[in-house]
């Protein structure tokens, strides 16, 4: 599997550590409802930073908190899109003063080559499984799986109109973070959902790409 360098950030949360962040838990009924987006992006800027501190749940909520509406506006009950999502993110990176421009969608042939090499660069990637579409009434939704200790899978939630981040992928495998838990993602199953039941408008990544620092010994050379 090409992972991710260093540990996915984790939240404590009554007692035990979470994969990352979860917006069930927060205080906030809007984000609670429609707050994958934020979640995403707070998990990725503290992996970008290097967060290693095990972050307590109120810490994290106030976080969360502070990133909308100024990043990340939320329209209940459908979050944020993923043109909105990254002009945010893109803001958010520099403010924060990080080497790194997020960008939205590739095709889909080229979608799991893009996730690898993304990876290979140890940076996180931010995954959008669509909504249902055109159908907008169905409740078609993928699965979501856990890894039992003995190296099975197992059905364990699923999800549409939902951000997960990625932090691994192998051939048949992508590990995500996703409610502060570690679930994969069949990537077939994935192709087949975004295909029969949304599209790759609304199914798919947002990019990061590291910037190249320019110094002024380099502009002289």
């Amino acid at each position: 599997m090409v992972s991710l360098e260093r540990p996915w950030p984790e939240v404590e949360a009554g007692g035990r550590r979470l994969y990352g962040g979860s917006q069930m838990l927060s205080t906030d009924a809007v984000l609670r409802r429609c707050g994958c987006g934020p979640v995403a992006a707070l998990d990725t800027l503290r992996y970008l930073q290097n967060d290693s501190a095990v972050m307590p749940l109120a810490d994290y909520d106030r976080a969360l908190k502070a990133l909308c509406p100024r990043y990340f506006p939320l329209i209940p009950p459908f979050g944020i899109n993923g043109l909105v999502f990254v002009l945010g993110l893109n803001r958010l990176l520099r403010d924060r003063g990080l080497p790194c421009r997020a960008v939205w969608m590739v095709s889909g042939r080229k979608l799991w080559t893009r996730v690898e090499e993304q990876l290979r660069h140890d940076l996180p990637v931010i995954l959008s499984v669509g909504s249902n579409f055109p159908l907008v009434w169905e409740n078609n939704r993928l699965p979501l799986y856990r890894r039992l200790p003995d190296g099975s899978f197992r059905k364990a939630a699923a999800t549409k109109g939902h951000f997960v981040t990625a932090t691994g992928l192998d051939d048949t495998w992508l590990r995500v973070s996703s409610w502060g838990r570690e679930y994969y993602i069949n990537r077939k199953e994935y192709e087949h959902y975004t295909k029969e039941h949304s599209n790759y408008v609304f199914g798919n990544m947002i990019g990061l790409k590291k910037r190249k620092m320019v110094t002024i010994q380099s502009c002289l050379s």
